[in-house]
């Protein structure tokens, strides 16, 4: 990972407040793709989501309980919301270290707002080539709990 150049602390929140997001950024939010996943998940939603791979996002949780996961279609990846109002975080790959897109939409990250999103469709991928994309793409993440000043992945 390289310098973060642009960092957003907080960058956003959840509806309700009890989860933050930070994001250190290795590129301005300008030059980073906006995307529009079209799957039935993220398509009612309106989801928005950002990554960079030399960047980090940081997920402050409120207390451990404060964070629901679903997972769905393949089951490659954790899809956090927000267990008091809803709000679609991010997306969490599980892996040796955890990698994800954050819904930027959804917290109301202003650097982003006003951009029209690139509509993206993963439907064909395969399991490895969703895998090998992901990793190629999204963004380091650590989840924090203050409350137990632990980390959680």
């Amino acid at each position: 990972m390289t310098t973060s150049t642009h960092i957003l602390r907080p960058a956003g929140y959840c509806h309700c407040g009890a989860v933050q997001v930070d994001l250190e950024l290795s590129k301005a939010p300008d030059e980073l793709r906006l995307r529009a996943c079209q799957c039935g998940f993220c398509r009612p939603r309106g989801v928005r989501t950002i990554a960079d791979s030399e960047g980090r996002a940081i997920i402050r949780a409120s207390g451990p309980g404060a964070l629901n996961r679903y997972r769905f279609g393949l089951r490659l990846a954790d899809y956090l919301l927000c267990a008091n109002c809803g709000t679609y975080v991010a997306a969490v790959q599980p892996d040796e270290r955890p990698i994800a897109v954050v819904n930027v939409g959804g917290l109301g990250v202003p650097e982003f707002e006003g951009r029209e999103p690139e509509p993206v469709n993963y439907a064909n991928e395969t399991p490895d080539e969703r895998l090998a994309r992901r990793r190629s793409y999204w963004m380091p993440i650590d989840i924090v709990h203050p409350a137990t000043s632990g980390k959680a992945a």
